[in-house]
This record gives C-alpha cells, sequence and structure tokens, in this order.
C-alpha cells in the first residue's frame, strides 16, 4: 500500500527528517513527488494507521533514533542517527538535565529552544530519549525484581551480578531525576510566581 508512490515507512522517515529541520521541498524531493501531494500523502497515512502491522507500528516508533535510512540514507542534511547526538551529549545526567529543564520551563509556559540551549534538535533529543530509555528498559525492568532493603543490610540475601547492577542503575536514576528537577524548579519559581499574579480566579 502506497499514496503518490509514498510508502509507510517513508512516510515515516520523510516526518523524522522534517522535525528534524530538514525543509519540505528536499523532503519532497527525496520521496520524487510534488509539494502539493505531501498534504495527501499525510491524510492518507494518518487514517490508516491503524491497519498498519506491528511491525510497521514498531519502526514509525523507533524511526526517530535513525531516520537515516532507506531513501535518506544518503542525504545531505538527513536526520543522523543516535551515535551523533551521543557523541555530543554521552552522559544519562546529560538527557535528565534536558528533560527535567523542558518538563518544569512547560509547567510555567516556556517552551524550550533545544537547538540554542543545547545545539540539538528536537529529533535529537528523542532520540537521546530513546536510548536512555532502552537502557533503563534493559538493565532495570527487563531484570528480576528483589528486595532491596535486605540487599542494603548486612548479611542481606545473595543477589545476582544483574540484579546488584540494576539496583546500582535505578538508584542513579532516581538520584538523577530528584537532582535536575530541584534545580529547575527553583529556576523556574519566579516565572511561576509571575504566571500565577496573571490569574483571576
Amino acid at each position: 500500500m502506497e499514496k503518490h508512490g509514498v510508502t509507510f515507512r517513508d512516510y515515516a522517515l520523510a516526518g523524522a527528517n522534517l522535525a528534524n529541520g530538514m525543509p519540505l521541498d528536499k523532503v519532497c524531493q527525496v520521496l520524487g513527488i510534488e509539494e502539493p501531494f505531501w498534504g495527501e500523502v499525510q491524510e492518507f497515512w494518518n487514517n490508516n494507521m491503524a491497519s498498519m502491522s506491528m511491525d510497521d507500528m514498531a519502526f514509525y516508533g523507533q524511526v526517530f533514533t535513525n531516520p537515516k535510512q532507506g531513501k535518506f540514507a544518503n542525504v545531505e542534511g538527513a536526520a543522523g542517527g543516535v551515535e551523533d547526538v551521543l557523541a555530543k551529549y554521552p552522559e544519562w545526567s546529560d538527557y535528565m538535565k534536558m528533560r527535567a529543564y523542558s518538563s518544569e520551563a512547560s509547567k510555567v509556559g516556556l517552551e524550550i529552544d533545544f537547538d540554542k540551549e543545547f545545539g540539538i534538535s528536537v529529533t535529537e533529543f528523542a532520540q537521546l530519549g530513546g536510548h536512555w530509555s532502552a537502557y533503563y528498559k534493559e538493565k532495570v525492568l527487563d531484570v528480576e525484581n528483589f528486595d532491596s532493603y535486605a540487599f542494603e543490610e548486612k548479611g542481606g540475601p545473595a543477589i545476582t551480578p544483574a540484579q546488584e547492577e540494576r539496583h546500582r542503575v535505578f538508584n542513579l536514576h532516581t538520584e538523577l531525576m530528584e537532582k535536575w528537577e530541584a534545580y529547575y524548579k527553583e529556576k523556574f519559581k519566579d516565572a511561576s510566581a509571575n504566571i500565577s499574579d496573571d490569574i483571576d480566579f
């Protein structure tokens, strides 16, 4: 199934590259369609999303991790893979800082310009999110749970190396989240107060 020669996966890749700042005319050039047809392609695939296979939907969910593939693989200006943004921001703390910044700013009505603040696009931020979500899933969610309280007590039960790593990663995630959320809550507290002053009850 396709619309104007554009398959669902082509459409997903086009959307990811548009989100990364590629101009629409360049996207349409790569797809081999005229710009006026892009709206019809969007409408067609949005209306047929429910009929897509599990594999296609998995691809759609992961496409922001690597938009530089398929027809966009060798296109100048196409979004790179997650390796490119990890080269700029390799630490988990980097992503947690950005996430807390964006979240706390949105609570006071501010929209973060990722390119201005961090030198990356929204797509690259999403790529970081996908990378670290997968890391957390592997190290924490997919590992059999254990009694962390007993582990911390002297003479607690023996645990596997994977469970010990789970404990470390879980605590690190909590530490980073609390650290950056507290930092940006403090940073934006005056902005929050100013917004409250404008609200009539």
